[in-house]
């Protein structure tokens, strides 16, 4: 099960609490060889400067074979449910890896604070021009992850909530068969 999300949607803070359940639960932001910055022609970059400009002209992508090794093969009869939490540009290519899909909703001010909260591990979303392109984003990203088909949660309520959220949207029903959530 893929969840997904814009920056301060929850999504690392879930893959612990869903981890802390003894869940296999992947922050797809703690493994270096999954994710990095390419150019508008896909070459790998450094990631320099954050500003504006340069993230209009650079994706955060994932990488597919790694996301299989963390996954296993897709479509495999043994793979079971694994929570991979995070977000890539490239996620048309890698939306059929996974049964189900569910984007974590949050409204701009629930965004925004959680952005500016000093818990918070990751550091994106706290620079004034990343800031402004996290709240540019927050309705198109949205609106098309759910036009994909993503199944909406209110990331806005408590934790533990989301998490039991997510984990009934990944048991499957009686008589359903879902190898590869």
């Amino acid at each position: 099960m893929w969840i997904n999300g814009v920056s301060g949607s929850g999504k690392s803070a879930l893959a612990a609490v869903l981890a802390g359940r003894g869940l296999p639960a992947i922050d797809a932001d703690e493994d270096p060889a999954l994710a990095g910055w390419v150019d508008e022609d896909g070459r790998p970059v450094a990631e320099s400067q954050t500003d504006a400009d340069w993230l209009r002209q650079h994706l955060w992508v994932w990488h597919p074979e790694r996301l299989d090794e963390l996954i296993g093969a897709p479509g495999s009869a043994d793979a079971g449910t694994v929570y991979v939490c995070g977000n890539a540009a490239n996620d048309a290519e890698l939306w059929d890896r996974f049964a189900r899909v569910v984007l974590l909703v949050v409204d701009e001010p629930t965004m925004l604070a959680r952005l500016d909260d000093p818990a918070r591990d990751n550091d994106f979303g706290r620079s004034p021009d990343e800031r402004a392109l996290c709240v540019e984003w927050l309705p198109s990203f949205q609106r098309e992850r759910l036009a994909l088909g993503a199944i909406p949660i209110d990331a806005s309520q408590p934790l533990e909530q989301v998490a039991d959220a997510v984990i009934r949207i990944a048991t499957p029903g009686p008589g359903a068969t879902s190898p590869h959530t």
